[in-house]
């Protein structure tokens, strides 16, 4: 009889932990490694599309909402109630991977780009992840970071974020864009990075040395930056130097974005270069032969480094 109930009792147990399991599974995600945050004030037929968009459905991710109240949260000792709006609207698509870094894509965002949002995270402590950003519409995408640093935190994936390493990466996000309204975001992106860089790897001890910091590199941009702007990157990176980032750990990704800015930079700064000469040269020979209708052609050389690349055009004026 003893064996009896024994065995009796060990029955019950499996079966209930049985119908535990089973609710637990039913309500579980079926890939809960990857979060879409949603931002609350979207109609349903909006957040529907933003689903679509990133290419999940409610049954496959973990779908959060973000809320106005969560951005000003985070945002509001950095951005203006005007920078933050009233609606959440900013959505995203997080899913924390275990190598290659930190892939960012952005639609429908106008003022935060890709670098920033790195630059942001690596702030925040995340080493790899796949992150887009986007909206149904237009949106300047200053509180994309809230829902981005939600989603990680709501992956099983991820894992909780230090509330300070938070606000201070929203405001890296807010300073960063404000620069870039001034020299263009890339360049922005580049200057808070390399500044970022130098106090993580000397740990200085006082404001004054930070400072001194801040205006020898940004010295090196060529741009008039004013008190208030060296104010605002000093004050930024007190914070950042008061989270004790560790250098070695962050060094990799820190270098990984001052390499990919360095070379868009580049690319931009070529086409731009090329762009301008083939507009003279167009412009040049569309007045020369105005008047009288000929073909021409010319020959001439444009100098890349060390090598001469000869061009040939026909001019055809009529």
């Amino acid at each position: 009889m003893k064996a009896k109930r024994i065995i009796g009792r060990l029955l019950a147990a499996v079966m209930a932990m049985s119908i535990i399991s089973g609710v637990s599974t039913r309500n579980a995600y079926a890939d809960s490694f990857k979060v879409v945050t949603l931002g609350a004030d979207l109609s349903a037929k909006q957040k529907e599309d933003m689903l679509k968009y990133f290419g999940v459905n409610k049954d496959d991710a973990n779908v959060i909402e973000v809320t106005n109240e969560e951005e000003v949260k985070y945002l509001g000792e950095a951005a203006s109630k005007e920078q933050i709006g009233t609606k959440a609207i900013s959505c995203s698509y997080v899913e924390p991977t275990s190598k290659d870094g930190l892939n960012i894509s952005v639609n429908n965002i106008s003022w935060v780009t890709e670098s920033m949002i790195k630059n942001a995270l690596i702030t925040a402590g995340i080493k790899n992840a796949n992150v887009k950003v986007g909206a149904p519409f237009k949106v300047s995408g200053t509180a994309a970071l809230t829902g981005i640093l939600k989603g990680f935190e709501n992956s099983s994936g991820g894992k909780k974020i230090d509330e300070n390493k938070k606000k201070v990466a929203n405001e890296e996000l807010v300073v960063t864009g404000k620069l870039g309204d001034k020299i263009g975001k890339d360049e922005a992106a580049k200057l808070i990075n390399e500044v970022k860089k130098d106090v993580i790897k000397k740990k200085p001890k006082t404001e004054e040395e930070i400072e001194k910091i801040v205006v020898n590199i940004t010295n090196n941009y060529g741009q008039k930056f004013s008190e208030e702007d060296i104010k605002s990157i000093t004050t930024l990176m007190k914070k950042i130097n008061g989270l004790n980032l560790d250098f070695k750990q962050l060094k990799d990704q820190l270098n990984g974005v001052a390499k990919s800015l360095k070379d868009k930079l580049n690319s931009e700064e070529t086409q731009g270069f090329f762009s301008k000469i083939w507009n003279a040269i167009k412009s040049f020979f569309t007045n020369l032969f105005s008047i009288e209708s000929n073909n021409v052609e010319v020959n001439f050389a444009i100098e890349q480094g060390n090598v001469q690349e000869y061009k040939t055009i026909r001019v055809c004026s009529l």
